[in-house]
């Protein structure tokens, strides 16, 4: 992909100076802060909060140094042996050391988010009894004429919240009161049964808990209870009143509240919302599969109503209350029981979750064997849309991620593992990534130093710590460009969160939807995730859109779509759906009216959603879509119903290619990742009217304009060599504009392989250093030498001696491809550096002139520290010191490397000089 005038030492300084002159974003508004967005960002666990002024200092200069553009603290469970200097949360002491990390973090540049509690989900001990989760249970008694149902023959937790008795003649009588302290039902002359409807606590308390933060889990349907509960921080905003400095953001993370589902004011909400009492309907709440109508309706209200109060009660008082306090909002709304479209909407920014490993087809990428995709599920493009479709909706500029939990086991992963998925996730539409993390470790602290219980560990004690620089600036680079563009969707994606909550559910009774395992039951195998699937597929660009964010939606020009952040669509796309408020048809009937294209793929929804007044708004949902034949489409396909109303589409998927389009002032911005193993040169197509082309390097920083062919109506032709593993930015502008030229071509398919003696030095790692080896064969050096290969994590140099013909000395331009690496490669030839390479492919471009006749290249190669480990635990050292959950593998079993072989380490080859062709 690299010419000449890469290998010029001062191309780094170019692209740099025309990235700043040309690619500075625009100061953003919504951040209402000093600090770089572009860098990424990191969570930073306080084990026990035993943190100090030095190690604080010294910690965040070192994650300054790195690249790290914030922290985000999290106080969570402390190490043992250090019970002294555990500092409880929230206490003057601690809020002390938040004061000093907001003053050396501003100093640095760098800003800081906070959590508002300790672990995870909100609660702690100021979270009361009558202020914590909830769940509720429903007992089912018969009785004969004349019986008596005493209190004491319910057996069961929890108070009575309601009693309903069904006779068996067809009434229902909801039971006012018991009649006295110990009957609750006499029954007269009828038989039947009595439901009894029970709420209780949960009983869980915050998971892993820093000291001064144990206590219950809140109840997140409860305002009063979630009022109570934010009070509690208001001392921040007193405390830090008069400083220079403040926290950026508060935090909620993803809403783990095991089997809450009810809270105190439930029966009046649900009647106030619904417009019916529910006392009369008991027995549906807890009946699973099959389902009438009726009861299917019925349910769907019981969800709307939990959504409902997770909206209002939970996430708008606390949104509000931040803002009052000054502070934004990173909010995790999956993992809930609500609309996360609705939910992410609230925040400043949406965050989503990256978790877990993936296949990636791209040659020599490697997943964990030990992760179970069956219980944990893969990572997938369509749920990470939801926070960033929230935020084009909406208008906010900025959507995080939690990166990279579980990506691999302890100690084993690399940062060529970790490329890909952050490609993927700008794809996705995040531009504001969070590493998932850094615990905090004492400086000086004996390796591996403090840890947290799931990987990945980003901190010092990482063994690519000193490579880590190279990635921060990667993605800085690329989340510099990416946060300076809007959405520019073609398609509105309905997301039918009805015809879900018509059903019973699975978490507690609810719906959690969550970014892990369960994902298949409540979006990809449902006609959603059909239709987003074949959305993607097809390279149409779109964001999903709730029954409430369409309500605030208006026409604009040409049949388009405007929401209330200001992104205009070109057509809404109803997938097949069943259950459908009527509100939400009259919404999109409202908008077809007003000339707005809109499409129903294979069906128009035949049943109106919830109970209430049911029969007058289902002849009222016929009626309107017998009506709306003339103003709105219904199609077999989706794609054939978008093409036939020529929305755009990109036909770069079609090579396998993967981006994200974004509407700049002079045109377009794409960002193009090459995930698969079908492409790697040729031309592609963009669905565009553009005049110029160039492309933009962010990994090996360079740019150049690139010729473009006009090949139909909107749409171009440009070459581009990609190989798998690799990304560019292609801006398309609109106006005619010159630069220097995009000067990569394809490489050759054969190349000059390296081969003879190579010297293995170890030069630094530990345990120990082994003996050095002499090998003609380039395997793992775990296979070499004695015994101590096998253990040793750090530094090896290969040195070579090598020839190389005439025809490679002519100045044609030469790449090193290093074939296989473990983990990371910095090489020098004939004593002059040429580059590190950190992720696939492995291949770094040679500067003209550097190689000879005889040449020497020096490839130090560092590995992960896996081996290492293997070595503590083997020797029985007592790593292992951490409170509540110590220490678990990927599959949350106990973790003991020792039981395990090594891992492959070392350069593995093969080595091959290959030419760019002409």
């Amino acid at each position: 992909m690299h010419s000449a005038l890469r290998r010029l030492s001062f191309v780094g300084l170019l692209f740099t100076l025309l990235y700043t002159v040309q690619a500075q974003p625009k100061p953003n508004t919504t951040n209402r802060t000093t600090v770089d967005t572009a860098k990424p960002w990191a969570y930073w666990w306080w084990m026990g909060s035993a943190v100090t002024e030095d190690g604080i200092r010294q910690n965040l200069r070192d994650y300054a140094k790195a690249g790290l553009g914030g922290v985000h603290v999290i106080p969570i469970y402390g190490v043992k042996g250090y019970e002294q200097q555990f500092v409880p949360f929230m206490s003057n002491r601690w809020l002390q050391l938040l004061d000093y990390t907001l003053q050396q973090a501003t100093a640095l540049g760098m800003g800081v988010d906070l959590t508002l509690g300790t672990g995870w989900p909100y609660g702690g001990p100021q979270v009361k009894p009558d202020m914590a989760a909830q769940q509720f249970q429903v007992q089912e008694y018969p009785f004969q004429p004349g019986q008596t149902i005493r209190r004491a023959d319910l057996t069961g937790k929890g108070d009575i919240v309601a009693i309903t008795a069904f006779t068996n003649t067809g009434d229902t009588l909801v039971v006012p009161a018991p009649v006295g302290p110990d009957v609750l039902w006499q029954a007269e002359n009828r038989s039947g049964k009595v439901y009894v409807l029970r709420m209780f606590p949960t009983g869980q308390q915050v998971k892993r808990a820093a000291p001064g933060g144990e206590g219950p889990v809140l109840d997140h349907f409860d305002t009063e209870a979630v009022q109570t509960y934010l009070q509690g921080f208001n001392k921040l905003k007193t405390y830090f009143a008069n400083k220079p400095y403040k926290i950026r953001a508060v935090y909620n993370d993803s809403y783990e509240a095991y089997g809450a589902n009810w809270t105190q004011r439930f029966l009046t909400e649900f009647n106030q919302r619904r417009g019916y009492d529910l006392r009369r309907y008991l027995p549906v709440l807890q009946k699973k599969d099959p389902l009438s109508i009726t009861e299917k309706r019925i349910l769907g209200d019981y969800h709307a109503t939990i959504a409902d109060l997770l909206r209002d009660a939970f996430t708008k008082t606390w949104t509000n209350w931040a803002k009052q306090q000054g502070y934004l909002v990173r909010n995790e709304a999956h993992g809930s029981p609500g609309n996360l479209l609705d939910l992410y909407a609230l925040s400043d920014m949406p965050e989503t979750e990256y978790f877990g490993s993936k296949p990636f087809d791209i040659p020599g990428y490697r997943i964990d064997p030990s992760y179970e995709e069956s219980r944990f599920g893969r990572p997938e493009p369509l749920i990470l849309k939801f926070a960033s479709s929230s935020a084009n909706v909406a208008g906010k500029p900025l959507v995080s991620s939690e990166t990279s939990t579980w990506l691999a086991d302890h100690f084993k992963v690399s940062l060529a593992q970790i490329k890909p998925i952050i490609d993927e996730s700008f794809i996705s539409g995040i531009n504001h990534v969070f590493y998932h993390g850094i615990p905090y470790s004492p400086p000086g602290e004996a390796w591996p130093g403090w840890l947290f219980y799931a990987s990945t560990n980003y901190n010092q004690q990482s063994h690519f710590w000193q490579d880590f620089p190279e990635l921060n600036r990667y993605i800085a680079d690329c989340q510099r460009l990416l946060q300076t563009g809007k959405p520019d969707g073609d398609v509105l994606l309905y997301f039918p969160i009805h015809d879900l909550w018509h059903s019973p559910g699975t978490s507690g009774g609810t719906h959690a939807l969550d970014v892990h395992a369960n994902a298949n039951r409540w979006l990809l195998g449902r006609p959603i995730g059909q239709t987003a699937a074949d959305l993607q597929r097809q390279g149409f660009q779109y964001d999903y859109i709730s029954d409430l964010q369409l309500t605030q939606c208006r026409p604009a020009a040409n049949g388009s779509v405007t929401t209330s952040g200001g992104a205009t669509y070109k057509v809404i796309v109803v997938p097949p759906t069943e259950f459908l408020p009527l509100e939400t048809l009259q919404t999109l009937d409202k908008l077809a009216k007003q000339g707005v294209k809109l499409l129903f793929v294979k069906n128009r929804p035949s049943l109106v959603a919830g109970y209430n007044q049911v029969v007058n708004r289902q002849k009222a949902l016929e009626t309107l879509n017998q009506q709306m034949t003339g103003r709105s489409r219904v199609a077999a396909d989706v794609v054939q119903g978008l093409t036939d109303w020529q929305i755009r589409r990109e036909p770069m998927v079609d090579n396998g290619l993967a981006f994200i389009r974004k509407k700049q002032a002079d045109g377009w911005q794409y960002f193009v990742s090459n995930l698969q193993n079908k492409y790697n040169t040729g031309r592609i197509r963009l669905a565009v009217n553009a005049n110029s082309i160039e492309l933009v390097d962010p990994l090996h920083q360079r740019r150049g304009f690139v010729p473009k062919e006009p090949v139909g109506a909107g749409t171009i032709e440009i070459p581009l060599t990609l190989a798998p593993g690799e990304s560019v930015f292609i801006n398309a502008f609109e106006s005619t504009r010159k630069g220097s030229p995009w000067s990569g071509q394809p490489l050759a398919e054969s190349g000059y392989s390296l081969s003879g003696d190579w010297l293995i030095r170890f030069v630094d790692g530990a345990p120990a250093l082994p003996k050095p080896i002499t090998t003609n064969k380039l395997v793992s050096w775990t296979t070499l030498g004695d015994t101590a290969t096998q253990y040793f994590s750090g530094t090896a140099r290969y040195s070579l001696s090598f020839t190389v013909p005439d025809n490679l000395l002519n100045g044609q331009n030469l790449w090193l491809d290093l074939g296989d690496v473990r983990e990371v490669a910095e090489v020098r030839l004939n004593g002059q550096p040429v580059g590190k390479a950190w992720s696939l492919p492995y291949r770094l471009p040679l500067p003209t002139g550097l190689l000879k006749p005889q040449n020497t290249l020096e490839v130090d190669v560092r590995n992960l520290s896996f081996n290492r480990m293997r070595y503590l635990d083997t020797q029985k050292v007592p790593w292992r010191k951490f409170y509540d959950i110590n220490m678990v593998d990927i599959q949350y079993k106990p973790f003991d490397a020792s039981k395990r072989p090594p891992v492959e380490s070392g350069l593995l080859g093969p080595v091959r000089l290959v030419a760019e062709q002409r």
